[in-house]
């Protein structure tokens, strides 16, 4: 039996730097750790996080579930995409292809060429099973992300389901 979660339970909104494929993003930031059992937080360290990555310490197939709240911001009177896209990572380099979230929203300008302001909040997540190995570390990135995009409440929790 193994499982462990990171949580940032603060409400507050972390700004998500702009980024275009195939650059990386920042990696999402947990504030505190929940039940862990073969599972740790990193980086370690004395203290609360901030956590950026959850290492599972023995080898098996999780199920992997990862969830957030994405803000996406509008104001123009243009035609404009307000976008991010979310991917689990293993061990910082190898992408999670079938993990990928997102959230998208488009305006047009208002009527006579009157700006228009749309603002849309969700909460975006997936949910996988994955084989690991022992000491893997898992972390969620931006992959891709428009200007005027934050999140909030992101949570990450594995549960070990098969040696």
């Amino acid at each position: 039996m193994a499982y462990g979660s990171l949580y940032d339970p603060s409400g507050t909104f972390v700004t998500v730097s702009q980024v275009s494929p195939p650059a990386l993003g920042q990696k999402v930031v947990f504030t505190t750790p929940g039940p862990l059992l073969e599972t740790a937080p990193f980086p370690p360290g004395p203290g609360p996080g901030p956590f950026t990555d959850l290492e599972v310490l023995t080898a098996g197939v999780y199920e992997i579930s990862m969830d957030l709240t994405a803000r996406l911001i509008n104001a123009t009177n243009l035609a404009f995409n307000t976008e991010v896209q979310f991917r689990l990572f293993k061990n910082d380099t190898t992408p999670v292809l079938e993990s990928t979230f997102e959230s998208f929203n488009r305006i047009t300008g208002g009527p006579g060429g009157n700006p228009s302001q749309v603002e849309i909040r969700n909460t975006i997540g997936r949910t996988i099973q994955l084989r690991l190995a022992a000491n893997d570390r898992l972390s969620i990135r931006v992959i891709a992300a428009s200007l005027n995009v934050m999140y909030r409440y992101p949570s990450i929790v594995v549960t070990k389901i098969a040696n």
